[in-house]
């Protein structure tokens, strides 16, 4: 069954802008278990009632609204059935809501929302669609600037759509509002924004949005515009098309292992809890929420249709596939598996697929699927203890170069200094002192390391201009974490934000620059547990005196050797240093305003390193 091709969901007829009939569609499937739903009938409701006199009131159950049922076809075998009605008269343009009043066999009635639909209203997790507004031709997407580049190459922003643009979009939709910073983004040198999951979720509360409810709708909240209600649906597209042609990448957050417990479909089948072949458990579970059952075929077809709806008709650049430990099952091709698999057939050149698969077996998953990236907490995990604890510990060497164990298979992790499950790590720098972001300072070596390894980077909406919210790390099912975080926009220009921006994009800069700074190689490959000091070679971690240095290097088109020297300093004290290199020559310091370059004889350079600071050395 391809749901969006079929046009499940509400649809107007014809494309005329000024008036039109809309059309409905729902699909059953037909499981080993057979139809087991228990609908007698199903009528449509909702506030377009009155436009169509028919009633004095909307929202009103009417049998003259009553859909018809028929046989879904797949071949020539039926798998199902279609209900479909269409309104009798014309509708004039607008934005309308509407949901399905079922009446069971046993004449219990229930009302439901629409699985398809491609629209989320305003309340009530109430389904819409609209007359008239621009179209979809109105609304192409422009091809990426320049073409995909591969996930190494990318600097990824992190970005909750309602808390990016709380301070500034007034009564603009979220997702248009987006555009206005677009700019910024890319003077920062991001080339890649992670869009936090847009999807409708089942109340009009603030949310996260990782408890989906209807899949092909753009969440209401993110697409309201009062100036412009019919528009619900072309404000993604158009910045997508925005993003596109200024060479930024757009990923989709994307919520597939479980729904919110009013999911419409499950609401669609009387005994909902023991017939409703799209939930029940696969494999692992999630405790409040509702789990997909990828056993049944149609969950595995429902899932990629609505994977392939956002990658072909929105021509996003990737997804990230949350909680992918509970819809993976070692030995079994369903769910994860399949799903990576079927969209890796569609063919999309350079689409990233990275799973959040937060266990020891994510390197072996990844290596073992479609996917290319996995989101991997070790650097978050040392940078928030050593903030803490005022130290480094000798695991922070490995947790740089994580992506030795994927090394050789076009595949690389995705390393950030946090995420939106964490608080923010400029807060982390001072909360030990009571001081949050005043200490923003202490982050920059840990920026540094991030920016200097071989990986993808995820950076946290804010993280850049040092916004310090706190936020608990469990907070015992109460839903605590989920909480409002505006940016502040005034935070970029002051004494703390201005500076730790400069340096971010000084470093993001960089990194697009040399090759070398995002290439597999990196020395020294494998750092034990109880090296406490530098190597013979002068390179580690010196934990004693809160030192690392390590080395980069790389073989570029050209067949030419490129080698960087990374050197950084976790105290509170500037310290001297004999810093050793591989070769004698020039090489320049490339964080240096003066473009300082040093002159190295016998390997070696005696070098002053401030606080909370590092250098990167590269061969001239």
């Amino acid at each position: 069954m391809k749901y969006m091709k079929e046009k499940c969901g509400a649809w107007q007829v014809g494309n005329d802008p000024k008036s039109g009939k809309a059309r409905f569609r729902l699909f059953f499937p037909k499981e080993s278990s057979g139809l087991q739903h228990n609908i007698k009938s199903i009528q449509v409701c909702g506030s377009f009632q009155t436009a169509l006199d028919q009633a004095q009131e909307n929202w009103k159950p009417n049998p003259a609204n009553e859909m018809s049922k028929s046989p879904h076809l797949e071949g020539k075998i039926s798998d199902g059935e279609i209900w479909e009605w269409q309104t009798p008269n014309k509708l004039l343009h607008g934005f309308y809501q509407y949901k399905y009043y079922v009446t069971f066999n046993d004449n219990e009635t229930r009302w439901v929302s629409d699985p398809c639909t491609r629209y989320g209203g305003k309340d009530n997790m109430n389904a819409a669609f609209v007359i008239g507004g621009s179209q979809p031709n109105d609304n192409a997407i422009a091809p990426i600037k320049d073409g995909r580049k591969p996930l190494r190459d990318l600097v990824i922003y992190e970005l909750m759509i309602d808390d990016f643009t709380s301070e500034f979009r007034e009564v603009r939709a979220p997702l248009d509002a987006v555009k206005d910073k677009l700019q910024y983004l890319q003077d920062c040198g991001f080339n890649a924004i992670l869009l936090m999951p847009w999807t409708a979720w089942n109340n009009d509360k603030f949310s996260w949005g990782y408890t989906p409810a209807l899949y092909y709708s753009v969440e209401y909240r993110y697409a309201n515009d009062l100036n412009h209600p019919e528009e619900k649906l072309s404000w993604l597209k158009k910045l997508m098309d925005e993003c596109h042609k200024l060479g930024i990448h757009v990923i989709m957050d994307g919520v597939f292992n479980h729904v919110s417990p009013s999911f419409p479909y499950k609401a669609f089948y009387q005994k909902y809890d023991e017939t409703c072949p799209y939930t029940g458990k696969f494999y692992g579970e999630f405790a409040g929420l509702q789990d997909l059952d990828f056993h049944n075929t149609c969950t595995q077809e429902f899932i990629f249709d609505v994977c392939s709806y956002w990658i072909e008709e929105f021509n996003i650049d990737g997804i990230r596939f949350d909680n992918t430990v509970n819809f993976y099952n070692r030995g079994d091709n369903k769910g994860l598996p399949k799903l990576m698999e079927d969209i890796a057939s569609l063919g999309k050149n350079r689409f990233s697929m990275t799973l959040e698969h937060l266990q020891m077996d994510a390197v072996d998953v990844t290596k073992s699927t479609d996917a290319n990236s996995y989101w991997d907490n070790a650097l978050y995990g040392e940078c928030f203890g050593g903030l803490w604890d005022g130290e480094i510990k000798p695991s922070l060497l490995n947790a740089l170069n994580n992506n030795r164990y994927l090394q050789g298979t076009g595949k690389v992790p995705t390393i950030y200094l946090g995420n939106h499950d964490h608080a923010d790590v400029a807060w982390q720098a001072g909360a030990k002192n009571n001081a949050g972001a005043l200490e923003w300072y202490r982050t920059q070596p840990y920026v540094i390391a991030m920016l200097t390894a071989p990986a993808a980077i995820l950076i946290k909406n804010g993280q850049e201009f040092a916004e310090d919210y706190w936020i608990p790390e469990d907070d015992k099912g109460s839903s605590r974490r989920v909480q409002p975080r505006p940016l502040h926009w005034d935070y970029p220009n002051d004494r703390f934000g201005g500076f730790l921006k400069a340096v971010y994009t000084k470093l993001i800069n960089l990194r697009h620059e040399y090759e070398v700074l995002r290439g597999d190689g990196f020395y020294p490959d494998y750092w034990e547990e109880w090296q406490t000091r530098f190597n013979s070679v002068g390179v580690g971690i010196d934990t004693e005196r809160h030192l690392l240095v390590y080395r980069r290097y790389c073989v570029d088109s050209q067949n030419k050797l490129h080698h960087a020297v990374i050197a950084l300093n976790f105290s509170g004290n500037a310290q001297w240093l004999d810093l050793t290199f591989p070769e004698d020559g020039q090489w320049l310091d490339l964080l240096s305003e003066s473009q300082w370059t040093i002159t190295v004889t016998n390997r070696s350079y005696h070098l002053n390193i401030s606080s909370n600071w590092g250098h990167i050395f590269y061969r001239t």
